[in-house]
């Protein structure tokens, strides 16, 4: 078949699909002939940017602190609250001490890890589709501000800009990075899911790739990327039309070795056997006593356990993981980003959405004014950028095959 003909058809079914998938939500008929409504892409894009944005806020303010420590301070955590940083200052044995500058943050703001996922969606959206670590890599040294360093970004991400600006190849920024093993490589990953929705194996590996920003593959015990692998997959997945909670579920163990894979399994049977999400805190206390509450694994074991408990719910899972102790904002930020993916932007309540996008364009301190809606709507156009690519590529191996 001509190249012309064959990019010409894919053409045909490219505007075919995108008008089919443009709306809010689409309908279906499930195995008992009833009609049922089911979230469009663009819903679920949008639902995994916002739930992610607000997860990412809500929990910053209790994080660190036991389900005990925010029962007695806070009660139950139901909304966005307002905190105000102090300055601080860790004096270190080479190079400027790291300091993090005193500001108030109000309701609505995020933290480091958001920054490092609005880096990742600038990326993707300068790009038009799936990125590299190099495409990343430019995008932190021409979007950061190196004098914002100390309010949102934090010391470990001055480092990693700085061994980039010095020209250090970005696959081997993350051998020096600070904290490895910790969660923070995955708090970007959500977007590289998105872009490559229903494609779990290209998310994980694009995943892999990227993480190498701020972590490296192969120490003893930490399994940093491979979670970040995870967690790109099973967003990818959740995005799929008959998508579960246990495809999502099992395309994220998929990702994981053996030792990382039986510890994150441990923590979705302590949620099975639960009664709801306030049984299931105790396992979780007990498991990861006197351990570093960011270490990736139990951060994704945790999340996942949440996401299981909510059944896939964002609001149910954003608040179950805000209230559930030690690292929230990170366990919040992946059960409520794979639940804005399965549920879309409809299952999050509308004030909340109201409240990050009305924040963020005011925020002094930010990589990205974008709101979540119109980051939603750049991932949008680059996920049907890459659905073309691969529809063009789909019929090019056909005409191979019946030559």
């Amino acid at each position: 078949m001509p190249r012309k003909r064959i990019r010409r058809i894919a053409g045909f079914i490219f505007l075919a699909w995108t008008t089919a998938v443009s709306g809010q939500v689409s309908r279906k008929t499930d195995s008992e002939g009833t009609r049922s409504v089911r979230p469009s892409l663009f819903s679920r894009l949008y639902g995994c940017e916002a739930a992610g944005n607000i997860a990412n806020s809500m929990g910053d303010v209790t994080e660190g602190l036991t389900w005990q420590e925010i029962e007695s301070r806070y009660g139950f955590v139901d909304r966005m609250l307002p905190q105000d940083k102090k300055d601080a200052r860790r004096p270190q044995r080479f190079g400027s001490d790291w300091v993090n500058h005193a500001h108030h943050r109000p309701p609505g703001m995020t933290e480091d890890g958001f920054e490092r996922h609005r880096l990742c969606t600038s990326a993707i959206l300068k790009k038009g589709g799936r990125i590299t670590i190099e495409d990343l890599a430019k995008t932190w040294m021409d979007d950061i501000d190196p004098a914002e360093f100390g309010y949102l970004l934090g010391p470990q991400d001055r480092v990693i800009y700085d061994l980039l600006k010095s020209g250090l190849p970005p696959w081997e920024a993350g051998r020096y990075a600070a904290w490895p093993g910790f969660i923070g490589t995955s708090k970007m990953i959500l977007p590289v899911g998105m872009v490559n929705a229903c494609r779990p194996d290209n998310a994980a590996r694009d995943a892999l790739d990227l993480g190498r920003i701020k972590d490296c593959q192969g120490r003893p015990n930490n399994f940093a990327l491979e979670v970040c692998a995870a967690i790109a997959a099973a967003t990818a997945e959740a995005l799929r039309p008959a998508a579960t909670v246990q495809s999502v579920l099992e395309t994220a163990l998929e990702q994981l070795p053996a030792a990382a894979r039986k510890e994150v399994e441990r923590g979705i049977q302590a949620a099975r056997k639960a009664k709801d999400w306030k049984d299931a805190r105790p396992f979780f206390e007990k498991e990861y006593s006197g351990k570093p509450i960011s270490n990736a694994v139990e951060v994704l074991s945790g999340a996942l356990a949440i996401f299981l408990l909510a059944d896939g719910q964002p609001k149910e899972a954003i608040l179950h993981a805000v209230n559930f102790g030690r690292d929230t904002d990170c366990k919040a930020y992946v059960a409520g980003g794979l639940s804005g993916a399965l549920r879309g932007v409809e299952a999050i309540p509308a004030e909340w959405i109201e409240t990050v996008e009305k924040q963020v364009v005011n925020d002094p301190y930010t990589v990205s004014k974008r709101t979540a809606r119109q980051a939603a709507e750049g991932l949008y156009k680059a996920c049907l950028a890459e659905m073309q690519k691969q529809k063009t590529a789909v019929l090019e191996i056909e005409s191979l095959v019946r030559e």
